[in-house]
């Protein structure tokens, strides 16, 4: 029975599904929610209610016990706009929470397609690998014939084992990269293991606009971008609170209370409203100091968000470059391998027929495998500069379509 075939897309699903790390910050959009409702508030009634009985004696006189409630409300009516940035800042941190789950799965659906390509070239290499093995396995049992038949030297049959072993080796090590990788991806699924699957081939075919359409799009694209801008807002709205604490504020409040003693356990209600305003004049520097450390941040996420953009340019620039370097190799690799081909084919008869020498067919097949090898890297490099680029202007989901 046949693995069953995984594809990238299937890959990318999973994750999305599966991925702790991402459900994580998914958690951090409903935690925003939550205090964004709490800020608000702060702009409605509140309500508070108390009650209590005092029992007490005096030497001389009779006991006294007494019984007491309260009920108040209480509504703000200006904060100095301390209330309203606090909402708005809230509001603000909601989106940046949604932003920075967006960039999460980006970066989740990068690291995925990035794990599946080089489990892709980690097998890619090792068949190439398993190839130049048989075919080195191969001499090694025609040389043996001609050695038994006293027609090659010793020194050419050890040669042969020798490089037949090497060969071994490489092809064990590429298969245990292969292995790896899929534990990797495995890991990014968040699945037990996928080693009884097969993984299908991508598409490196691609039409490479203009450097200047990618850095634009990065701009439009980038959700660390966005969320730069969000925080610089935040932070604006940061300095607007604390400057609030120079302000007065203002609120209303209306109460209603009750006494009783324990002689006739009769209550007495009262009643009162009011508005009172609340005004700092002196506070020892510290509303000062808030006001710099807040307008000091803010001059940071500014310096932040310039970084970041430079850094973005950065990425799509070089991905834009190791990509069209990555075309240019696959198309000269593959001739590579024709002049390989060729190469071994000629060392091999003119060894048949005691022109030439086991060393020179030994290095043609070696130059043969790596030749092979280095049309690998190129095929995958396309691929994988596809994926590095479309995440670097924040759409890597584009290019798995």
């Amino acid at each position: 029975m046949s693995a069953s075939a995984l594809s990238l897309r299937e890959a990318v699903d999973t994750a999305l599904k599966n991925n702790p790390s991402l459900q994580r910050t998914e958690r951090a959009i409903e935690v925003a929610e939550a205090n964004l409702r709490a800020t608000r508030g702060g702009k409605g009634i509140s309500i508070s209610a108390s009650s209590g009985v005092n029992f007490s004696k005096t030497e001389g006189n009779n006991d006294s016990r007494t019984l007491s409630g309260q009920i108040s409300a209480r509504l703000n009516l200006y904060s100095g706009n301390r209330l309203e940035s606090q909402i708005k800042s809230a509001e603000l941190d909601i989106e940046t929470a949604r932003l920075d789950f967006s960039k999460a799965q980006d970066d989740l659906i990068y690291n995925v397609a990035t794990a599946y390509i080089n489990a892709l070239e980690s097998l890619a290499t090792a068949k190439v690998n398993l190839q130049t093995e048989e075919n080195l396995s191969e001499h090694e049992v025609n040389i043996a014939q001609l050695y038994d038949a006293g027609a090659k030297a010793k020194i050419d049959l050890l040669r042969a084992q020798i490089e037949t072993s090497n060969a071994g080796q490489d092809t064990a090590r590429s298969y245990a990269d292969y292995e790896v990788s899929l534990v990797r991806l495995a890991t990014l699924m968040s699945v037990d293991s996928i080693s009884d699957m097969t993984l299908d081939e991508i598409s490196t075919a691609l039409e490479l606009v203009e450097l200047e359409e990618f850095l634009t799009l990065a701009d439009e694209n980038r959700d660390d971008l966005k969320a730069d801008a969000l925080n610089i807002e935040k932070g604006e709205l940061s300095v607007e609170i604390a400057r609030a604490d120079k302000r007065p504020s203002v609120s209303a409040s209306a109460s209603t209370s009750f006494n009783a003693a324990h002689d006739s356990w009769h209550p007495t209600p009262s009643a009162s409203v009011g508005i009172s305003a609340e005004w700092t004049i002196f506070d020892s520097g510290i509303t000062k100091n808030r006001i710099q450390a807040a307008e000091v941040e803010l001059e940071r996420l500014r310096l932040l968000m310039e970084n970041d953009y430079n850094s973005v340019r950065e990425d799509v620039i070089s991905a834009y470059k190791n990509l069209k370097i990555a075309v240019m190799r696959l198309r000269t690799t593959q001739r590579a391998i024709e002049l390989a081909e060729e190469e071994r084919y000629i060392e091999t008869e003119k060894y048949r027929v005691g022109e030439g020498i086991l060393l020179d067919v030994m290095d043609a097949e070696k130059n043969l495998a790596t030749a092979k090898k280095n049309h690998v890297s190129a095929t995958y490099d396309v691929a994988r500069y596809r994926v590095e680029l479309a995440h670097a202007i924040g759409d890597t989901l584009s290019v798995i379509r």
